[in-house]
């Protein structure tokens, strides 16, 4: 049974952000983007893509917690406002969305263009120096090509009304957005993508090696390889995250959590192949457990499998 220490050491090891290279990299880059709009007024706008689990939802929250609200007299000020896109969005779901974020106690009354207006006028009057649209993808999933140009057209209207940086965060797939509307797609050439295996000089297994080396060096229990070497290793864990921040992370926690629960001293590979199953694929068993000996090495991207690609939602048809 967990104590409350051990409770209290998992969600300090759940709070901890990995800094791999790309999200280093993207995170310096909005920053810089930040610091370029304060020193010379120049808006300029940035595209993050990557597939789930991946660390754009992270990089938003990080970001917001290096510029948080600040309660003035007179006004709060939003450096930062974070949208997260909601499902199937609309532009009224949109606007209402960010008006949320700003304080405004009538979010989802008022026209199109009115809530538009509100969003404009808050985010001038509380200071707003830089955009983040979490989830930007949900653009893409309501509608046909014309729905998808409109609310490009009106993202566009509003990033040039307000004249700040402005960051999308998503899926692959909402570059698709962006070629529908060329205006837009020029405002977003700058793009950085969250994925390992970009680095020039260590291969994908090493880099899911080394964030894995990184994570354990966050809690105080040893994690042995045994039966297989730092290489192996590297290699079973690209396959059984598909090389994404968050499944490294989760894969960790469950191991973490069993080790403090049975009060063990260690967490060896068997105990991550009963995490891998319990907490990313209850099938993965057997030859499909990239910690079991028998693992066929494979990606587990085919259908019905944790890392099948996930395809664009489908227009409906008309009856």
């Amino acid at each position: 049974m967990a104590t409350v220490d051990a409770y209290s050491r998992l969600k300090h090891f759940d709070e901890q952000y990995i800094p791999f290279p790309p999200f280093v990299a993207a995170m310096t880059a909005i920053e810089a983007n930040l610091q370029m709009y304060r020193e010379a007024g120049v808006a300029t706008h940035m595209l993050v893509t990557g597939e789930a689990g991946t660390g754009k939802s992270s990089l938003c929250r990080w970001l917001a917690h290096q510029h948080p609200l600040r309660v003035l007299p007179e006004r709060d000020v939003v450096e930062l406002l974070v949208t997260a896109i909601p499902p199937a969005a609309s532009i009224a779901s949109i606007a209402s969305t960010m008006l949320e974020a700003l304080g405004d106690p009538y979010a989802s009354t008022g026209t199109v263009s009115q809530k538009t207006h509100r969003v404009i006028t808050l985010c001038r009057g509380c200071g707003v120096e830089m955009l983040l649209f979490d989830e930007a993808q949900h653009l893409q999933d309501r509608g046909d090509t014309k729905t998808h140009y409109m609310v490009g057209d009106w993202l566009k209207h509003l990033i040039d009304e307000l004249a700040v940086p402005t960051v999308l965060l998503g899926l692959p797939r909402l570059e698709n957005v962006l070629q529908v509307n060329d205006q837009l797609r020029r405002r977003f050439s700058c793009r950085r993508r969250l994925a390992v295996g970009q680095s020039d000089t260590d291969s994908i297994e090493t880099e899911c090696l080394q964030l894995f080396l990184s994570l354990t060096s966050l809690i105080d229990i040893p994690v042995l390889p045994h039966p297989y070497g730092a290489q192996e290793m590297g290699v079973r864990l690209y396959y059984a995250s598909d090389g994404r921040v968050a499944y490294i992370k989760k894969l960790l926690f469950a191991a973490l959590r069993s080790a403090l629960e049975q009060d063990l001293d260690a967490i060896d590979a068997p105990m991550l192949e009963r995490s891998f199953t319990n907490e990313i694929w209850w099938e993965g068993v057997g030859k499909l457990n990239p910690f079991h000996p028998d693992f066929e090495c494979r990606r587990l991207d085919r259908g019905g499998e944790p890392f099948q690609v996930a395809s664009s939602p489908g227009k409906r048809r008309s009856k």
